[in-house]
Order: structure tokens, then sequence, then C-alpha cells
């Protein structure tokens, strides 16, 4: 597929579109072919393209492969204060970005350390805005296991995901104590996934993040596991 080209859609699940084919007939020969780029626009890293999440297929996203990229910490501070994750009020991308710039938080752990006098120092803030956001903070250390899992931002762990190894498993350690095989006994969750929530958690300085949150004090069990 060419920049500029006429391609043919159907509809794909409930409300996605597929591309399917490209109309070579409707060529002008102004078309021109599309390079993904080799290097991180925010850090200059390389970037490598992901896996499909089904076994065997090609994926189609490229990521800069720099855990430390200024881009990917703003995104995941972002993600977990999203109202599908921790819901935490006013941990959008105007505060994470001052947040990240002034080296106050450089993961999703360090905004539980943080102060009042931290957030209303910053530009645009206040001492009412910082607290109802420190609140927000506070509030999220009740949040159920799932939406923890989920906004750790894990690859291919979506929400529904997210809840289904919830279903399966009493608390965060248990997910993270799993083999593969026993991940995988979940419904909706493959062998993909589980051997990315393995992998994920493998990684030294994830381990670490997952221990300073229980130090903080958030809710690492699942109301899910109890009711099923």
């Amino acid at each position: 597929i060419r920049i500029g080209d006429t391609v043919k859609l159907e509809k794909a699940g409930e409300v996605i579109p597929a591309v399917v084919d490209v109309v070579l007939a409707r060529r002008t020969g102004k078309e021109v072919s599309f390079r993904f780029p080799a290097q991180c626009p925010e850090c200059g890293s390389k970037v490598s393209r992901a896996p499909g999440v089904v076994e065997g297929d090609e994926g189609v996203v490229w990521r800069c492969v720099n855990p430390d990229c200024p881009a990917q910490v703003r995104g995941r501070l972002e993600h977990w204060c999203a109202r599908g994750a921790m819901d935490i009020e006013g941990g959008g991308e105007v505060l994470v970005r001052q947040l990240v710039q002034t080296g106050l938080v450089r993961d999703v752990a360090e905004l539980y350390s943080l102060k009042l006098s931290d957030v209303a120092g910053l530009e645009r803030m206040g001492e009412k805005s910082a607290r109802n956001f420190l609140d927000g903070v506070e509030a999220s250390k009740q949040r159920d296991m799932w939406r923890v899992l989920y906004g750790l931002g894990i690859l291919h762990v979506g929400s529904g995901v997210a809840k289904a190894l919830g279903r399966g498993f009493a608390t965060l350690d248990d997910i993270f104590a799993a083999s593969v095989d026993q991940l995988t006994e979940c419904e909706d969750v493959g062998e993909v996934i589980a051997q990315s929530v393995v992998r994920w958690y493998d990684q030294e300085e994830n381990k670490k993040l997952i221990k300073d949150l229980r130090k903080a004090g958030l809710n690492f069990k699942s109301a899910r596991s109890e009711e099923h």
C-alpha cells in the first residue's frame, strides 16, 4: 500500500475497517511508498517490529526499544492514570509531561511519593488542582487488581485480558508466579499473551516496579477471583 492509493475496505468485526486490496488500476504514478522510521523520533534509539498477537503472525507496529525513552515514560504514566486503568483525575498529557521533564516521576510507582509542594509548584497547577490530583492518586490504591495489571501496559494485555486473569488468579503475585501454561488456562489468554506477561516480569526493572507498588500500598488482590 502506498500513500495516495485507492483501496478496498470491508468491515472487520463490528466496527473496524480492514484493507483487503489495493486498486492497482487506479494508480497514477504519483503514489509514494511509505518508509517506516529506523530510529525513534524522540530519543534516537533503534525501532523494531513487534510480533503479532496470533503466533506466527507478523506484527504491524514498530516500537522504540529504549524503555527509558521519555515518550515511553510519558505514555506509561498517561496510560496508568487513564479512566479505563487507575482512573486518576488530572493525570493527563500536560501534567505528565511536566512531571517527567522536571524529573519528579520516572515510573508509575513514583506517583505515590509525590508531595503537594511538588505538584503545586508546576506550571498552571495551583494548590487546589494539585490536591485533587494527589487525592486521585491516593484513591487509586484501592482499585481492583485487574486495573493495576492493565495499567502496567504489558504488551497485549488489554482490559479484557486483565479481567480474565483477575478471574483466574487471586492476586497479582500469583499471576507473575505462574507459568505460560498456567496463564493460558485462563479464558482469552493465548500463548503469545502469556509469554508477554512472563517476559515482562522477567525484567529486573519490572520486578522492582512491582515491589515499589506493593510498598506504596496498592491493592494486589482480585475481587473478581473471590466472586467466582
